[in-house]
């Protein structure tokens, strides 16, 4: 089958663009002729093997306005090509199906914001243009469908959850047994217990109040890491950072618990890759991920209440948590059923 697949760059970072990637390499490897639109290559990005790219060039304009002049293109150049299943990643009209990761007005009004600028405004019209045009809408979470039924008056029948996909091959139970070993690799206090939040944006992720939770810990066994680039501005004894980290799963294994007080995310990755790796998780009641959750492998916190996470995080006891390693498969994790939920019938 001839595959497209849409997005707005090929570069080796974001969340979106990750999965670009895995996409790519797995439709290649299962037959599939794949082509790749986009209309930026970051310099120095190597494609896989196989993968055609038809790179649209948009000469230089406000960077607002790109997106729609790619979505204007694109339709002309779908219909010049024969493809038989266009996948779009982001704000397009011409697909077979469309990956919904969030949506402007839910993440403004998670922010206490309204749209006033005009990055809001084209923001909010391609969320429009993308959800009325023919094909399936594929949420992140039950959460954002529910968003978009509320904010876009989209008809719920054509949105279906899809989570998106990890990479089992490096989120596993297994990294578990090296939990004393990798607990010494990274500091960890001994005879602590470890709480880490992983975070690209920690104002959104939550740790503000995580801060206050743990100020109040200070004297006691409980510690907070933090991996992420940002700074963390404190001088709590028991709050540490480490900075940008790799290899990620080797800190869920080493942690004892991951927190995700998120005022705001779609679905939130770290909550299904600490829980394959055997870590238990706490998160708020805005984290799409929530309904991966049940009493065997966290616990969802619905305020953002100090005094409630305070004493959920005293409260916690690893030993209730219990892990099997048919997590993934039960919510469509792997990326083989994720596939091929998305290509359906195709």
């Amino acid at each position: 089958m001839r595959v497209a697949l849409v997005h707005t760059r090929i570069l080796h970072r974001g969340g979106l663009e990750t999965r670009l990637f895995s996409y790519m390499k797995y439709l290649r490897d299962a037959g599939h002729e794949v082509t790749a639109i986009v209309y930026r290559v970051g310099r120095g990005v190597k494609v896989p093997k196989g993968i055609r790219v038809i790179h649209v060039r948009i000469p230089y304009i406000p960077k607002v306005y790109r997106a729609r002049v790619f979505d204007n293109r694109l339709g002309a150049i779908l219909d010049r090509e024969n493809i038989d299943f266009v996948l779009s990643l982001g704000r397009t009209s011409h697909h077979d199906a469309v990956l919904l990761p969030g949506s402007h007005l839910g993440y403004l009004r998670a922010m206490g914001k309204s749209p006033s600028s005009l990055s809001d405004k084209l923001q909010i019209y391609m969320d429009r243009r993308a959800y009325a045009a023919p094909g399936r809408i594929l949420a992140c979470s039950q959460m954002i469908k529910d968003e978009v039924v509320e904010l876009y008056g989209v008809n719920p029948e054509k949105i279906e959850v899809l989570y998106p996909p990890t990479d089992t091959r490096r989120f596993h139970l297994r990294h578990k047994e090296q939990k004393a070993e990798l607990r010494r690799k990274y500091g960890f206090t001994e005879k602590k217990l470890t709480f880490l939040l992983v975070s690209a944006s920690h104002k959104r992720k939550g740790l503000p109040l995580l801060m206050e939770v743990f100020s109040r810990l200070m004297d006691q066994p409980y510690e907070l890491w933090v991996a992420g680039g940002e700074a963390v501005p404190t001088h709590l004894p028991n709050v540490k950072r480490l900075g940008f980290a790799k290899e990620t799963e080797e800190l869920y294994a080493a942690a004892d618990c991951t927190l995700l007080p998120a005022v705001y995310e779609p679905y939130g990755q770290v909550v299904s890759e600490s829980i394959l790796c055997g870590t238990p998780v706490m998160v708020s009641g805005l984290v799409g991920a929530k309904s991966v959750i049940n009493s065997s492998v966290g616990e969802v916190i619905e305020s953002f209440n100090v005094d409630e996470w305070l004493r959920a995080v005293t409260g916690f006891a690893p030993e209730k948590y219990h892990f099997d390693d048919g997590f993934a498969v039960r919510n469509r994790l792997e990326l083989s059923g994720h596939i091929s939920a998305i290509l359906g019938n195709k």
